[in-house]
């Protein structure tokens, strides 16, 4: 039965990435995960009001700890429910459901509907020919896989402690 939470907790991830766009102003919260030439004109266009880059290590880390305090939140209340028997039991789960997220957001949210839907495109760049680039994804998607293996023994180990 706890392994009918990763699906809905991706399905809910899908969710929050919806309600998070349909504007220019919600999809600039995003918008250096957009392709490099969709970003230049946005800037552009912006001049100094532009969201600033972030380092990838401070994205990383940012990810890390969100995502290491909802996985174990989520495997405390799982727990309660349906016990993990081990330390393993448990890492296996946070894995599956990292690594299963960092796929589901990389094939069905970014590759099928985030370059197909108008709800991520500016107002003042409405073509959809700037958005296909999925290199943008494809990195993020690459890093997350060592990133959620760190996460998931973070939380297995919160999980299995408390």
């Amino acid at each position: 039965m706890k392994w009918l939470v990763l699906p809905a907790f991706w399905l809910v991830y899908w969710g929050v990435c919806f309600l998070c766009t349909g504007t220019d102003e919600k999809n600039l919260a995003g918008l250096r995960s957009y392709p490099d030439e969709v970003q230049a004109v946005v800037c552009e266009r912006l001049g100094k009001d532009a969201p600033g880059a972030k380092s990838i290590p401070s994205i990383l880390l940012g990810n890390l700890l969100l995502f290491t305090v909802l996985f174990s939140a989520l495997g405390l209340a799982v727990k309660n429910a349906f016990p993990f028997g081990s330390y393993l039991e448990a890492f296996w789960y946070f894995l599956l459901l990292g690594e299963g997220l960092g796929l589901f957001d990389l094939i069905v949210i970014d590759l099928l509907w985030w370059r197909s839907t108008s709800r991520i495109r500016f107002s003042y760049l409405p073509d959809a020919a700037p958005y296909q680039d999925p290199t943008k994804h494809i990195g993020s998607f690459v890093r997350g896989i060592p990133l959620f293996v760190v996460i998931a023994a973070l939380s297995a180990a919160v999980v299995t402690l408390l």
